[in-house]
């Protein structure tokens, strides 16, 4: 049989070797060596390898709509931005979300809730890898093209907020959106606002119009799509400096994402709760006119109900607001011969 899997083994072996490793922070040589030999043992039953025999897991696919992105377009989404999706710069090729493609049937059963005149909530409860960050960033940005459309004038002012509970998260969203948005130029902007933002200067800032990249330029000409954690959040409402984010984003501010929903629970949910109407009440708004999104791979084998309950009582809104939308799986059918 074809070892098809044997250099994916020899690499995972490694790195979890050296992170371990590097974790560890052992100075002594002699030991670091020893260790070093110990974990990169060919793995098996008979090996001294630190890691088990590799088990592989077939998975299926998720559930496609009947749809095509460009079947969208004027219906669902604006026929802008399925172009800007389709056609990100060729170093950013790896994000585009083809308008051939069919979106997952929960993707698009969010677009159409998230879409709807009063304003609606959700749960989104999908598995990891099944898009569950197109549920809510595609509407979003859909959004805020047709205030563009209408208005013909950049966006100034904060119209969303993603909150993440790791600046890992925070960083894993820029290529997305700098690929999404980058046919707009300065009409749409983001912030990824953690610790690390610069001050007042970022060698990249004329390159990347679309991308606010100093804090500076924060503060002087909010973006409408502002990703941060509760952190940097709670230093903004309590920060002088950080004052103009909030004086020109009243009454702008109309969706708040929460990703990793499962890592607020117990005092860190009260503390979150707690947050959020304080940000609604500097930021001008009021609860029931915000779109909230609640996302986890973790919280949704519970059923419905206690998932509606646990965002209502995060974002301070009634439970029948909020649709709990989650995927599914499609096996493949077994082909039958005679």
């Amino acid at each position: 049989m074809t070892p098809y899997f044997q250099p994916l083994i020899g690499q995972l072996s490694q790195r979890a070797a050296e992170a371990t490793l590097s974790i560890l922070g052992i100075s002594d040589p002699a030991l670091r060596q020893f260790l070093s030999t110990q974990f990169n043992q060919p793995i098996g039953k008979d090996s001294n390898n630190f890691l088990a025999d590799p088990v592989f897991e077939a998975i299926f696919g998720w559930e496609k709509s009947h749809f095509t992105m460009d079947r969208l377009a004027a219906s669902v989404l604006e026929r802008d931005l399925i172009e800007a999706m389709d056609n990100p710069p060729s170093d950013l090729k790896d994000y585009a979300f083809r308008k051939t493609w069919k979106p997952y049937e929960h993707q698009y059963r969010a677009w159409l809730k998230l879409a709807e005149s009063n304003p609606q909530s959700i749960v989104i409860t999908s598995g990891t890898g099944s898009g569950k960050t197109e549920c809510f960033m595609v509407p979003v940005l859909n959004d805020l093209v047709r205030e563009y459309q209408r208005s013909q004038q950049p966006l100034v002012g904060v119209r969303a907020l993603f909150i993440y509970p790791l600046n890992a998260l925070i960083n894993s969203q820029r290529d997305r959106l700098r690929a999404w948005t980058h046919e707009f130029g300065n009409a749409l902007r983001f912030c990824l606002y953690n610790g690390n933002t610069n001050e007042s200067k970022h060698p990249d800032q004329a390159k990347t119009p679309n991308e606010i990249l100093t804090r500076t330029l924060l503060r002087s000409e909010p973006p409408p799509l502002l990703v941060t954690n509760a952190t940097m959040l709670e230093y903004m409402l309590v920060r002088q400096n950080d004052a103009p984010i909030l004086q020109r984003s009243q009454g702008t501010l109309r969706w708040i994402v929460l990703d990793e929903a499962h890592t607020y629970i117990g005092s860190q949910a009260a503390e979150l709760s707690l947050l959020l109407r304080r940000v609604m009440h500097a930021f001008g708004v009021k609860a029931d006119d915000v779109r909230f999104v609640a996302t986890s791979a973790t919280i949704g084998n519970k059923g419905d109900e206690p998932l509606q309950r646990y965002l209502a009582d995060l974002a301070g809104i009634e439970p029948e607001s909020v649709t709990v939308i989650g995927g599914h799986k499609v096996p493949p059918i077994k082909q039958i011969t005679y």
